[in-house]
Parts: C-alpha cells; structure tokens; sequence
C-alpha cells in the first residue's frame, strides 16, 4: 500500500490487527485508483474510527486512540410544552386538538431552527384560527375565531356633478 507509520508507536498492534490495517489500506488505495470515491471514503470513516489516522500527501498514517463515541442527538421534541389557560368555554373535537397540537410544535420546532418567517406564519394562522400564543408563559388560549370581515360597498365610479363654465 506504501503508507508508512508515523506515531511514537505507544499503541500496539497485534499481527493480526496489522494484518487487518495494510488490508483496509491497499483496499483503500485500490479503491482511489480505480476512482471508486466513496468505497475510499468510507474505508477512511472506518480506518479513521478504529483510530488510523491517514494522510494521503505524505503518504502516512498515525494510531490514535479511538474516538469516544459521539453522544447521542437529543431526541426531537414530541410536544410543543404549551398549557392551555382559558375558561374551557370553547370545547375542540380530538381531531382539533390534534391539528393544535401539531401546528403548535411546528412552530416551536421553525423558532429553534431560527426560521422565523415560518413561525410568524404558523402564528398567524393560529391566531385566524381563534388561538391566542404567549410565548413569555408558554401558554395558548382559544377565543372565538375572528368572524370574516364584511365586504366593502362599492364606491362609486362616478361622483354625479356637471361642469358649468
């Protein structure tokens, strides 16, 4: 593989796992040349999280310790963490409070990923829909929905007065 070892040599490695390195590393190299990127790639990942460290310009490796394994990704959240604080006058059908429920945790979900413009916009429809938000509480209540707005009359086209010179 012509890869030469470059590391005080602390770690020790048995015939075996030497065997199982120079293996992974010509695989590695043969995988480049017949330009087979992401085989090569992926035996770097591996190399790399067995503690091989690679560098392909001077064509040399060090072992490290292993990495710890990453912590796991916190879990997305399942609920929005609101509490309901009206009178309960306005009762809402499961299905209801389901769809509250979900645009709710879009919307905390849009305002964690800093996407405000999504946030402000599930507010509002919220909010057409009767639900009033108090983010400083984390609180919501649910009010009658604003009736639609009357259409205008029509103004008229023409005001009705002649000139006179």
């Amino acid at each position: 593989h012509g890869y030469t070892r470059v590391d005080d040599g602390s770690i020790v490695l048995s015939p075996a796992d030497q065997a199982t390195l120079d293996g992974m590393l010509l695989e590695r190299l043969l995988a480049k040349r017949a330009r087979e990127f992401a085989k090569a790639d992926e035996l770097r990942q591996k190399l790399r999280s067995a503690g091989v460290i690679i560098d392909d310009g001077a064509n040399t490796y060090r072992v490290v310790p292993p990495e710890p394994p990453k912590p796991p990704q916190p879990a997305r959240p399942t609920h929005h963490g609101y509490t309901r604080v009206d009178d309960g006058s306005i009762v809402l059908s499961p299905a209801d409070q389901a769809t509250l429920d979900g645009m709710l945790l879009e919307r905390l979900l849009a305002k964690r990923a800093r996407e405000f413009a999504k946030a402000d916009e599930l507010r509002q429809k919220l909010r057409s829909a009767g639900v009033i938000i108090d983010d400083g509480a984390n609180t919501y209540r649910v009010v009658p929905p604003e009736p639609p707005k009357p259409p205008q009359p029509a103004r008229p086209t023409h005001h009705g007065y002649t000139r006179v010179d």
